[in-house]
């Protein structure tokens, strides 16, 4: 039982991978139909079968071992059952009776011993979910934020530093920035500069070891988190829509009229009949396009009106006309609002009104993108790199 205690772990740990790659595959066939991707995707799923096939292997021979077991057991008594009749000259009727019931105990007990090997086997579910269940949980012991935070929109963000796990090292570097009210900032960096973590901390997602945040004159630290992540507001790479219709999605408690919502929708240029309120969304909003979904996700920040947005590299995923539709929207509707804007392509923030530079984890550059621009520096470089250098100077001019 202790070696096929070990194997049911295996067996169960190396089946996560599968159902996690077949759930990628499904969300992303279109994509990886069209770049001929599907050999290089068989072959890791195979990859995956094997390995959890050769657990389940194991496994299945730690089984037939004990029925093997059980069964010679079984047989041993019947044999002995046997021979104490013949020797003792028992009458044919309760011999007979004897040997039956010599097979049918051998055949209850291999039952029992086989039903209580397969619970204490599949005692590794609830073992996982006490394990899962006893998982550090975040911090939400914080004083309630005051209803009207933020109330201008203004960040500032001092000598930051934090890590994804307090054995590994620091993703921000005693990072500094700092956003006036209302204003448009892009943030920009190569991969692995750290643009990424300072949303995480931003949203409390990554605590910070050293230094602040603060917006508006309040520390967020002291804040609980509920109050901290609904009081802000965040469109991902990756959009999340809920199982529903439209009307849910775009205002689940049901705190707004059909008109407001409808105006919503409208400016950012999605029209009915297709996005009527009634209209479903399946899982995941899988029957909208990825840029469909984004412009959802913008109305229903219109509806919201939060002080400070942030977009997490929200149209790097998408074609270039969704990618100047939704920056339109951004431009028109957002006004007075405080953007910030982690940006794969970099005219999608050349006009703003301040550029941060990120490299290893720290502030490098900050300014307008004409003051960089002058310097010649990083943002100079990634300028130069882009693919796109006349348009984006075009703008920036």
């Amino acid at each position: 039982m202790k070696a096929a205690r070990e194997m049911k772990r295996l067996e169960s740990i190396a089946k996560s991978p599968i159902m996690e790659n077949f759930r990628s595959m499904i969300s992303g066939l279109e994509t990886i139909r069209a770049y001929n991707q599907t050999s290089l995707y068989m072959d890791e799923m195979h990859k995956l079968i094997d390995s959890h096939l050769a657990a389940w292997w194991y496994s299945a021979l730690f089984k037939r071992w004990l029925g093997f077991r059980m069964a010679m057991i079984g047989s041993l008594l019947t044999t002995a059952v046997g021979v104490l009749v013949v020797a003792r000259g028992v009458d044919a009727s309760l011999a007979g009776f004897a040997m039956s019931f010599s097979l049918q105990f051998a055949a209850a007990i291999s039952s029992a011993v086989n039903r209580s090997s397969n619970t204490e086997l599949n005692m590794n579910s609830a073992e996982r979910i006490v394990e899962y269940a006893n998982l550090a949980v975040e911090r939400d012991d914080g004083v309630k934020a005051p209803d009207s935070w933020p109330s201008q929109g203004s960040i500032e963000i001092k000598d930051l530093v934090v890590r994804y796990a307090p054995d590994l090292p620091p993703v921000l570097k005693g990072f500094n920035f700092s956003a006036a009210p209302g204003e448009r900032i892009g943030i920009i960096g190569r991969t692995g500069a750290g643009k990424s973590s300072f949303t995480l901390a931003l949203f409390r997602l990554l605590e910070a070891e050293e230094g602040s945040i603060t917006i508006d004159g309040y520390n967020i630290s002291k804040f609980s988190l509920r109050d901290v992540r609904g009081k802000l507001a965040i469109i991902p790479q990756d959009p999340t829509l809920l199982s529903g219709t439209i009307r849910e999605n775009l205002d689940p408690f049901n705190h707004f009229s059909d008109e407001t919502l409808k105006m919503a929708l409208q400016k950012v240029c999605l029209a009915e009949p297709t996005f009527c309120l009634s209209t479903s969304v399946g899982q995941g909003g899988l029957n909208f396009s990825h840029g469909q979904r984004q412009l959802l996700c913008l109305a229903r920040l219109l509806i919201l009106k939060p002080k400070i947005i942030v977009l997490d590299e929200a149209t790097s995923a998408i074609d270039r006309p969704t990618d100047l539709l939704i920056q339109q929207s951004i431009r028109e509707q957002f006004v007075g609002i405080t953007l910030i804007v982690i940006a794969h392509r970099l005219s999608t923030v050349a006009d703003f009104d301040k550029i941060v530079v990120m490299s290893d984890g720290r502030n490098t550059e900050c300014g307008s993108p004409h003051e960089l621009m002058e310097v010649k520096g990083l943002f100079f470089d990634l300028v130069q790199e882009s693919g796109d250098v006349n348009n984006i100077r075009s703008l920036i001019e």
